[in-house]
């Protein structure tokens, strides 16, 4: 698992001190063996190359499928799943989005997938975006006093009764002193048809819930999902 976990970074680092271009473009180099790596070199320098290997029945039988992406969010949930709980940090790097990268970031972002990879995994939980603030309570429709002009033109001060909480409540149901479990189930499935639903917007981010190596230090890594060509990416 080392070695896998370290495959990866090698290749950024030596790409690193290979020249001055800071902006060199991430490559997914897919291998003979159905394997991908992920280098700013050309994926031929690797006896690799950055078209995914066709396979078909004569492949390996006991190599597992690979999919190029992930078209649903399932999908890509699944997908980190299986990667942090097999300690495959190239497997997880698949999952991720490169495009636009640049070789010291490529190499940062690396560093932090492999970390990921090695902790233990407790859930995976979407994040959505916060709801909107609740509209601000309606002003009183009468102040407790103040100067009131009489039909005749002159002005009096007044003190005007506040209305109570019980009489801006709406009236309540009556409820039926005989009746059974059966009845009041039925009013609360009523009450609850009658309260608004909350809308589920589409996630921004998963979070990742995991515990360091000693299993109870709790830490938590928050991704943000980027749709790009027809297909879901993590994104840090």
């Amino acid at each position: 698992m080392i070695r896998r976990s370290l495959c990866a970074l090698l290749l950024l680092s030596s790409a690193l001190g290979a020249g001055p271009a800071a902006h060199a473009q991430i490559r997914r180099c897919t291998t003979d063996d159905g394997h991908h790596l992920y280098t700013d070199r050309p994926c031929v320098d690797l006896g690799a190359s950055e078209r995914v290997v066709p396979t078909g029945p004569a492949a390996s039988a006991g190599a597992p499928l690979r999919r190029d992406c992930s078209r649903r969010l399932q999908d890509l949930v699944f997908e980190l799943t299986a990667a942090i709980d097999a300690g495959d940090v190239n497997r997880l790097a698949g999952l991720y989005h490169w495009p636009g990268m640049s070789s010291s970031a490529g190499y940062a972002v690396m560093s932090r997938l492999d970390a990921i990879a090695r902790r233990p995994l407790v859930a995976i939980t979407p994040l959505h975006p916060a709801p909107p603030a609740p509209a601000p309570p309606p002003a009183d429709a009468a102040p407790a006093s103040g100067w009131v002009e009489l039909p005749s033109g002159v002005r009096v001060w007044r003190t005007l009764p506040r209305p109570t909480d019980a009489a801006l409540a709406p009236p309540a149901d009556p409820v039926d002193a005989t009746a059974g479990d059966g009845d009041f189930a039925a009013t609360d499935a009523t009450a609850a048809a009658r309260a608004p639903a909350r809308p589920a917007g589409r996630p921004t981010g998963l979070v990742v819930e995991q515990t360091a190596p000693n299993r109870v230090t709790p830490v938590q890594t928050v991704f943000a999902l980027r749709r790009h060509l027809g297909c879901w990416w993590l994104s840090l």
